[in-house]
């Protein structure tokens, strides 16, 4: 399953890049009437992309962009990434981290040489959090912008967070530990200081200490969503599968509109609950519509001889390639 998902994925990705800025019809007037009614993530997108509003409110639109991994969003940054604004290109920069790196790469890669400064180091820190898989070629062409990137934090006492993520980046583990160290004693109610700290060990194949990590930050924050997704991570990491269901159906708990929470949600629990499973997939397409979700959605039914199975792949045929959908039949019809 999880090829066919990446392979239908990364077609969908590239038929979104491979429109052109004039391939998109004008916003109808008519439909700033509906706006309000648009889900979240709809309306972020359309705010993002009209040329009406003000570029501080599309840059906000375009940095909450980031949290829903859909078509709309990434349709947004691709256009954003093209506007002479500088602060919308950097506000894209930030939408980007939806992307595949393959593909961030090569839409992120020449704003390196960007004539904005500040649009080089977004840039900069978007690539480097993929540099321990960056080809060889890769990593040199970065080498120049991450020196210029650390020598500007190491004058910015208020973006230490930042210098210690880019030495982790970077794979400069024991750097990157003493910054986050200090960092967490002054202060601990900052969740994602204690997230990169516990991703410093998973980066050197220590996930016990992570879990150790995020435990310890769990009780100063117990309400943290995202601090229970990394734990639910880490237990996979260490074959604690149903601990691990546990642990990503409190987040889900904490973030009820998070849809990648329940749909992984679904994932680690197809051994324990099916129930369970095919409710958390069916809420993560309920809030995303997103085509791999529905895709998730509509095996799950197959493979279980789900009575859904014939409408949902009806569903999926509108907007997925003629393949996947005979490949479904065809497991079907087993």
């Amino acid at each position: 399953m999880t090829n066919v998902i990446k392979k239908y994925a990364v077609i969908g990705l590239m038929g979104v890049l491979s429109f052109s800025i004039s391939s998109y019809a004008a916003i109808d007037a008519a439909a700033v009437n509906q706006v309000q009614n648009m889900p979240i993530e709809q309306q972020l997108a359309y705010i993002a992309q009209n040329k009406n509003e003000t570029i501080e409110k599309r840059a906000e639109a375009l940095r909450q962009l980031a949290q829903y991994p859909n078509q709309n969003s990434l349709v947004a940054v691709a256009r954003a990434l093209k506007e002479p604004s500088p602060v919308l290109r950097q506000a894209a920069i930030t939408g980007a981290n939806l992307y595949k790196f393959e593909h961030q790469w090569r839409l992120l890669a020449p704003l390196l040489n960007d004539p904005e400064l500040s649009v080089r180091r977004a840039a900069t820190v978007n690539l480097l959090r993929n540099y321990s898989t960056m080809s060889t070629d890769q990593k040199h062409k970065m080498e120049a912008p991450y020196q210029n990137l650390v020598a500007y934090l190491q004058h910015q006492p208020e973006q230490q967070l930042l210098m210690a993520d880019a030495y982790r980046w970077y794979g400069d583990w024991k750097k990157a530990d003493a910054i986050y160290q200090q960092l967490v004693i002054r202060d601990p109610q900052n969740s994602q200081i204690w997230l990169n700290l516990s991703d410093n060990y998973r980066a050197q194949d220590q996930d016990e200490e992570a879990l150790v990590v995020l435990n310890k930050a769990i009780k100063q924050l117990p309400k943290e969503a995202s601090l229970y997704y990394a734990k639910a991570l880490t237990q996979v990491r260490l074959k604690q599968k149903k601990s691990a269901a546990e642990s990503m159906t409190i987040a889900t708990s904490l973030a009820d509109n998070n849809s990648y929470y329940w749909y992984l949600n679904g994932v680690l629990h197809q051994d324990f609950d099916l129930t369970a499973a095919i409710a958390s997939f069916e809420k993560a397409y309920l809030i995303s519509g997103a085509p791999e979700q529905l895709y998730a959605l509509c095996d799950i039914y197959i493979r279980h001889g789900n009575e859904k199975a014939n409408a949902c792949i009806v569903e999926l045929a509108k907007v997925a390639p003629k393949s996947v959908i005979e490949e479904l039949n065809k497991r079907r019809n087993l």
